[in-house]
């Protein structure tokens, strides 16, 4: 009676207990689909990490499986062969054949694939196949019969693993690998009769996995530059969203910009890399190199509080479309879980995008061949801007890049000349100005910056040629006529206008005399053919033409209550035009949308208002600012 193969029941037990254990862990008996990262976890066969220092890997690939089918087959292959085979070569020897062969087919899967992460008996298996092929096909090629058999059992055992592959992928490297040493242990062991002794095995079996030490590792190397590529990421999005203060995030954006150079001089480090990863590879070095330029604008756009880099920034963003995509992704990592909705937010208005044309006074125009600008951003169902708004020439020359928040504008605003140069860029707050604005003159050149913190301080100045006049808020300011003609200068003290400033016609007869204390005008006069003005700072603001006092009586009288009432001040921001038009009503602090939408009422139909005066008399697109009272 023949003994029973103890051997093969065991290395049978320790596959089903491993797979029993990863179907636990996942919740799916079926493995279906199986969990990339949890068969990583578990121990499968992987390049980056086996060749980066767990060799153990290739043990424990040799009993997992990726699906429940992938595991019957195998089971039932290892029980066909070894039941005969144990019986024929003993339980010691089967088992370290087994080991051999499973070792050789995770040894040619690190090497002939790339970033495949394999698992199953398959490899050992088809070496046992190929030991068992080789020795009956050496030792018995004169019974043609027996022949015939060896031949039939193999072709079964390819269909059966053809018909898998249909189903999952399979590691053909790792069944390639085990074969070839199966084979080369029959023709040891039948025709050389070498290595006969389980001990000689036993060394090899041993000693299998020290050639690991001979593979190339460019596939670690670059499998570990895409983990710090991401983690870089990661740390970025980290200090956007923690960070408060912008010295505290150009200061880990420097930490950041470190960072993307070592990857980038980590790639050119990597020797050579299989031909199949040589596109990624270079996908990732012009990936790697627009972050880097894009984090020094970013650091640019901090330190120097200059957002002109919006511009630079805009380009490289555009560069990265261009970046190849990579065929192998490596996040294997679980995916954060996403926050259940809250179910109390009040839901965000709809949007839709729009392309509105506007006169030379900014009016809304339905005629877009009188338009001399158009808009094209995102408006809410209240009809405000939200988003990203881009403003245009009517030859499509860029006007304006800036962001709004519920009609105001609120964030980075780059404006632009129609020659394409730069005209302002700074920053608002819900219509603010705030921090550091920039001036331009007419040929691109830098004319002044501006420090925004509830008032200007104006701390440099410079002509068109870039000569500095005014230094660190002390200096005086002269500018120019096109003709050379002096059109207007005047002291600065302490970042502000101060003392006595002059202005002068294009032929250079005197047009206004101004008297500046801490930036505003305590008394100016100014003269144009033949009328003279007097005024003081309140003329450069729009202002009702019947008097401030009058209009507030009319607020008083005019204003209803809206339903829901309670007591509460709607500040309204408006447009007023140099034809005393008012358009594009604003709430930039409200009580109620009933509260608000009264206060937009009541303005809209309440008496005229007048622009703000240029020097007492000269009419500008200017902002109304009221506060309804309820």
């Amino acid at each position: 009676m023949k003994n029973q193969p103890i051997a093969t029941y065991v290395l049978m037990a320790i596959n089903v207990v491993a797979y029993a254990i990863m179907a636990t862990y996942q919740q799916s008996p079926l493995l279906d689909p199986v969990d990339i990262v949890t068969i990583l976890n578990a121990g499968a066969n992987f390049n980056p990490f086996t060749l980066g220092g767990e060799p153990w890997r290739l043990v424990t690939s040799m009993f997992l499986h990726g699906h429940v089918l992938h595991l019957l087959v195998n089971m039932f292959a290892l029980y066909s062969l070894g039941r005969d085979l144990e019986g024929d070569v003993g339980p010691l020897r089967f088992v370290i054949l087994y080991f051999i062969c499973g070792l050789a087919g995770g040894l040619a899967s690190l090497a002939f694939n790339v970033y495949v992460p394999s698992v199953g008996a398959s490899g050992a298996l088809f070496g046992l196949y190929a030991y068992r092929l080789g020795a009956d096909l050496m030792g018995t090629y004169d019974d043609r019969r027996q022949f015939t058999l060896v031949i039939i059992n193999f072709v079964i055992f390819l269909v059966i693993m053809t018909a898998v592959s249909f189903l999952m992928n399979l590691d053909h490297a790792a069944h390639a690998g085990g074969f070839v040493a199966g084979l080369v242990l029959a023709v040891l062991h039948v025709k050389l009769r070498a290595f006969i002794d389980n001990r000689h095995l036993a060394v090899i079996a041993i000693a299998l996995p020290f050639t690991l030490l001979l593979l190339p590792k460019s596939q670690v190397q670059y499998y570990r530059i895409y983990q710090r590529v991401r983690a870089t990421e990661d740390k970025t999005h980290h200090y956007f969203r923690d960070l408060r203060t912008d010295a505290e995030l150009g200061d880990s954006l420097h930490l950041i910009l470190t960072r993307w150079q070592g990857i980038r001089q980590s790639l050119k480090d990597i020797p050579s890399v299989p031909q199949a990863l040589a596109s990624d590879t270079a996908s990732m070095k012009m990936y790697v190199s627009f972050r880097e330029e894009e984090t020094g604008y970013r650091i640019n756009l901090i330190e120097r509080e200059s957002y002109v880099y919006m511009d630079s920034l805009e380009v490289v963003a555009a560069k990265f479309s261009t970046v190849p995509p990579l065929q192998y992704g490596l996040n294997f990592t679980t995916p954060p879980r996403e926050p259940e909705p809250d179910s109390t937010e009040t839901a965000s208005p709809a949007m839709e995008m729009k392309k509105v044309f506007f006169d030379s006074a900014w009016h809304e125009t339905d005629d877009p061949n009188t338009a001399r600008f158009y808009r094209i951003g995102t408006q809410d169902s209240a009809g405000r801007w939200q988003g990203a708004v881009r403003d245009y020439y009517r030859d499509g020359t860029i006007q304006m890049k800036g962001q709004y928040l519920r009609g105001m504008k609120n964030g980075i605003f780059l404006y632009y000349s129609e020659r394409g140069t730069y005209t302002s860029a700074g920053r608002y707050d819900k219509e603010e100005s705030i921090g550091r604005w920039e001036i331009y003159h007419w040929n691109g050149k830098l004319e002044s910056e501006v420090f925004y913190n509830g008032q200007g301080y104006t701390r440099s100045v410079w002509d068109s040629l870039g000569n500095p006049q005014v230094e660190n808020g002390r200096g005086k300011a002269i500018r120019w006529y096109a003709t050379g003609q002096v059109s207007e200068e005047g002291p600065y003290q302490n970042g502000r206008r101060d003392g006595d400033w002059y202005g002068f016609h294009p032929d250079g007869k005197p047009y206004f005399h101004e008297i500046y204390r801490d930036n505003r005008i305590i008394r100016g006069m100014s003269e144009d053919r033949g009328k003279r003005y007097v005024y003081d700072q309140t003329s450069l603001y729009a202002f009702p033409v019947n008097g401030m006092a009058e209009y507030r009586k009319y607020l008083f009288l005019h204003t209803r209550k809206p339903p829901g009432f309670k007591s509460g001040t709607v500040k309204v921001v408006f447009n007023v035009g140099v034809d005393g038009s008012m358009w594009d009503f604003v709430v930039i602090e409200g009580v109620s949308p009933e509260h608000d939408a009264e206060a937009i009422r009541v303005v809209k139909e309440g008496p005229a208002w007048r622009p703000g005066l240029l020097h007492g008399h000269e009419k500008l697109p200017s902002q109304g600012y009221i506060e309804v009272i309820f």
